[in-house]
This record gives C-alpha cells, structure tokens and sequence, in this order.
C-alpha cells in the first residue's frame, strides 16, 4: 500500500512540475511586449482518454485558418467513408443509328462533384479524361452528333463561393468554386513575362482551360516577387489582371476558372472534333436537361477514394477539395446541395460527439475566410474522437508529417520533433494554427491545438512560441 501510495504521490509531483514548465512557457510568451494584443488558444489533450493536460484560453473562439479543413475531412471520412467515389456520367441522349454513326441528340457529361477529376494530383490515375471520353464514344458507334455537346443539370445550387469568401479571393486558385463539375482542381495558368522595372507585363499565353476567357491586364513589372491577382466571378467570360510581377523573368500566375463545367464541355468538344466526330452543334453554357429524355452511358469516369482526396487536402491544404465535401455532404446526407446543408450535417456530426458547435461560427470548410471563429477545445475534441474512432487510420494519415512532407515540410524541424508531429497547418493574415497530434517521450499521444489572431510580428516568431509549448509537453510527460 506504501509503494503505491509513494507511486502515485510521484505521479502527481511529476504532472504539477510538467504543468508548471508549461505555464512558465506560455508565462513568457504573454509576457513579450511585441505580441501584445494577440490572442491565443491552446488545447492539449491524451488522444486516448481525452484528459486534458494543458490548456490556455482553450474555449475562447478565433480564427482558424486552414485547420477549419479538419472539420469537413473527418465528417466525410466518418459518415461517407474511406472508399467512397464520386461518379462523373458521359452521357448519349437522344437516338443513335448505329448503321450511321449518327447521333440525334447530345453527348452530355452528368457530374456527380468529383473535385479531383482531370487533377495533377491525380494525374497518373485518371490519365487524359476527354481522350478516354472519346474513345467511348468511338466504341459506342458515334461519327457524328447532331446536337451538342453539353453539362446536365447540376446537382447543387448554382452557388460556386461560400457566402463568407471576399470578392479578391475569387479570382486567385486557392478561391476556386466548387461545382458538380470540376477540372483540373478548377485553376489554370496565365503565362506571363515581366520587362524591365516599371513597364507593362506581357501575357505571353493561357493554359487550355482559360483560353476562352478574355483577360485585361494592368499587369506591371517590379521587383522580385509575385504580387500578381486575378479578379473575376463565377461563371464570367472576363477576368482582370492587376498588380505586379517579378521583373525580367518569365513567370505563371495560378488562377480560378470561372465556369469549370462549360470549360471541360469545351475541351469535350475539341477533342472529339479533333478525333473526327462532327458536332453540328456548338457548346454554351447552359446547362440541359436529360430528364424524360431517352438516354445512354458511354462512360463512367470513378474519383479515387475519399481517403486518397482527403490525404491530398490536408497535406497540400486545398481548399476547393475541403469545400466540395462539406457541400457535398449535404447532398448525401440531407438531400441537398447546398453550403447550408453542408454546414447542417458537419454541426449535426459535431453534436453527436459532444463538441457543442452552437458555440462556433463555422462560415466556409476550407478555412479561408477570416469570419470563422472556433476553439482549440472543439478542435481537440474531435481529434480525441477521429483517433479514436474506426476510420482513425486514413484520418491521421492524411495529416503531413512536421519537416517532412505537405504544408508542414517547415514546420516542427528540430531533431526532437522528427518523426513525432503530423497536424494541419493554417495561415491567413494575422492567423496562425496547428492542430493535430504528437508522441511524447513517454510514448503518450497527444492531441493538439494551437490558435494565435491579431498579431503583428513575423508570423515565424508566433509559430516558434507553438513550438516551444509542444516542445515542452513532449519532454515532460
């Protein structure tokens, strides 16, 4: 009874002298007169009991940045599944004379929001779409099409952009919508040369999915670094290119397509001009309807599985990928297509595991808007939960490893911390956050969140204060 009285009494001595080094820490950073006015959260809990072992302000909601993708991720994984794939339909309405090769009708491509369909992060597995398309549709018979080529309805509402994104985001390829149609992760190229200081930048060319946008440019060159912006809205045929790129240098500046479905239409089209099949028809932008109309599947194009597209959007931390499955969460869960709907579902799954998201304000899925505002508490608890849970595996695995791989390859990079932090990183302007999870020295798992809003400092001093909490936790316990 002596020994385990003695035991315990150690315990307890040694938990109170980790909690105290802690405050020390957290103690300092307060202290440092050149973050004033920043606010913080800190949560850290056992990934497997839940017991909390150190908090700061752990309730307090701020601004989450991308670690707002966790969310969206861990729901889809929980209730869709790891092995669940979009479908992306290409369809024959109409009659087809076999004899002739004639097709009285349109060839339509049905969307089922794959956000991944045509991606370079996926490159390799689905290959060249539109080419494989056609090919079904020269085995299918078709030689000539008297109709046009054309996207059906859309399976969600026709808004692109969650409601809590700012218009200069739109245009950039992080500000790419989600739509039942998606291509090449809705972003193409703008090819541009930068002349001497001062003067005017040339647009040299555009990436295929942006040829038949019609950009003005107020592009100059200066400097050394891309400060470039696209400004353009869902679904215009117009894009406006302002600011400045590096000068005397060829340079590529990412931009959102604005109507990616009638962008692949187009690129349908060429292809199978190209390949011989006449199209009477020219593609528009409207979509049709195929209901009671008599129709054909040519081809059905599958997503990788959702563990593969969650482990891309929380290592590259893409943010249309995060959002098309928040909406697409209210599609199948709830029955409609909608960022409200998406939003209902991931409050209702929050519910279930004790997080009380009505204390939360939860604008998009992807994190980019500044308007969301959680705590690390919330957080916290629902990585105990996804640790814990049976789709724990492909849930951690999407998370990048500190110093090695994603968005956190920078991160977490002194030899105490290899091989032992994968989290999700977030940052927007005076933003920073960590959520993820850590080995101990003595071999516990932690689960963490680190939030900091409204400093002024080089965000790398904030993210060192991080470093230095989990640091001292990893020693201690």
């Amino acid at each position: 009874m002596r020994t385990r009285l003695l035991t315990i009494l150690i315990l307890s001595l040694t938990a109170a002298a980790s909690l105290s080094a802690q405050q020390q820490v957290m103690d300092s950073i307060l202290a440092d007169t050149t973050l004033t006015g920043t606010s913080y959260s800190f949560c850290f809990a056992d990934a497997v009991t839940g017991e909390i072992i150190f908090s700061y302000d752990a309730d307090r909601n701020l601004a989450s940045a991308s670690v707002m993708k966790l969310y969206p991720t861990s729901v889809a994984l929980s209730l869709l599944g790891p092995c669940y794939r979009y479908t992306t339909n290409l369809l024959l309405t109409g009659e087809l004379n076999t004899k002739k090769g004639i097709l009285d009708g349109d060839v339509v491509i049905i969307g089922g929001g794959d956000p991944a369909l045509g991606s370079d992060y996926f490159a390799e597995y689905y290959g060249d779409v539109t080419g494989e398309w056609v090919s079904a549709l020269k085995e299918a018979g078709v030689k000539k099409v008297k109709g046009r080529v054309a996207a059906g309805e859309s399976i969600y509402d026709f808004n692109p952009a969650p409601a809590g994104w700012a218009w200069g985001d739109l245009g950039q390829y992080y500000g790419a919508g989600v739509y039942d149609i998606n291509i090449n992760d809705n972003e193409y190229n703008i090819y541009i040369t930068g002349r001497a200081g001062g003067e005017a930048a040339i647009i040299d060319s555009v990436e295929d999915y942006g040829k038949e946008i019609s950009l003005v440019s107020y592009l100059i060159s200066s400097g050394s670094t891309d400060r470039g912006y696209v400004y353009n809205a869902p679904y215009s045929a117009m894009a406006w290119v302002t600011g400045s790129v590096p000068a005397d240098s060829s340079f590529a500046l990412r931009a959102s397509i604005p109507n990616p479905p009638f962008a692949l239409v187009k690129r349908l089209d060429a292809a199978m001009r190209k390949a011989g099949i006449a199209v009477d028809g020219e593609p528009v932008p409207e979509r049709v309807s195929t209901e009671g109309k008599k129709s054909l599947s040519v081809a059905v194009t599958l997503s990788p599985t959702l563990a593969e597209i969650v482990k891309v959007t929380n290592h590259e931390s893409v943010n249309m990928y995060a959002e098309a499955l928040r909406k697409h969460l209210g599609r199948e869960i709830l029955g409609e297509g909608t960022w409200n709907a998406g939003s209902a579902v991931i409050r209702q799954f929050l519910d279930s595991i004790g997080c009380q998201p009505d204390q939360a304000v939860i604008l998009d899925g992807s994190g980019l808007s500044s308007n969301n505002n959680i705590s690390a508490l919330m957080t916290v608890r629902l990585l105990v939960h996804m640790h814990n849970s049976s789709v724990s595996e492909p849930f951690i695995a999407s998370l990048p490893m500190g110093a090695v791989s994603g968005t956190m390859k920078y991160y977490f990079r002194d030899e105490i911390f290899k091989g032992r932090v994968v989290a999700k990183t977030g940052t927007i302007t005076s933003a920073k956050s960590f959520a993820g999870y850590f080995t101990t020295n003595s071999g516990r798992i932690i689960a963490f969140t680190t939030f900091a809003n409204g400093f002024t400092v080089p965000s790398r001093k904030i993210t060192d204060n991080m470093e230095r909490v989990v640091r001292e936790i990893m020693i201690k316990y």
